[in-house]
């Protein structure tokens, strides 16, 4: 009997887990395309939430990120900047630029989203869009500002 109970908050904990990662990748994407377009993240993020079926609390974290990484962004690429100063924040890949700004403004400013969750889903879509050197440099910038800033929430 106890591990039927035990079961359902797991389940819900990986469902949320997930909501969580649909709403970083779909952040990331709309950071990403911003980069290469004349059109506001906002935008594109609207546009690719009409093109997948999301949850309103999926498309709600998106555009939290979306939001917080507009709002931040000077203070997010000089956080950067001390983490990784052999790398200037202009310099590093548009991948992995968006992975970390989009991952430090949850870190630094979301009390509702874990920190360890946070990177742990940056580093991998790091891996996945931007391959293993790339994971290893949000795993390594992530990390460091999460400690130097007691943990970000």
């Amino acid at each position: 009997m106890r591990s039927g109970s035990g079961t359902a908050p797991a389940g819900r904990r990986a469902a949320q887990r997930d909501a969580g990662m649909r709403a970083r990748r779909l952040a990331m994407l709309s950071l990403f395309e911003a980069e290469f377009r004349a059109s506001a993240a906002d935008d594109i993020l609207r546009r690719l939430a009409a093109d997948r079926s999301l949850s309103g609390e999926v498309l709600e974290h998106a555009r939290a990120i979306v939001h917080g990484v507009g709002e931040h962004l000077a203070e997010l690429d000089a956080r950067i900047s001390v983490a990784a100063p052999a790398i200037p924040v202009a310099e590093l890949g548009r991948v992995e630029r968006t992975i970390l700004r989009s991952a430090l403004y949850e870190v630094l400013y979301s009390a509702a989203t874990p920190s360890g969750e946070a990177i742990d889903d940056a580093v991998s879509l790091a891996r996945i869009y931007a391959g293993d050197a790339a994971r290893r440099l949000v795993n390594g910038v992530l990390g460091s500002i999460a400690r130097s800033s007691g943990g970000g929430a």
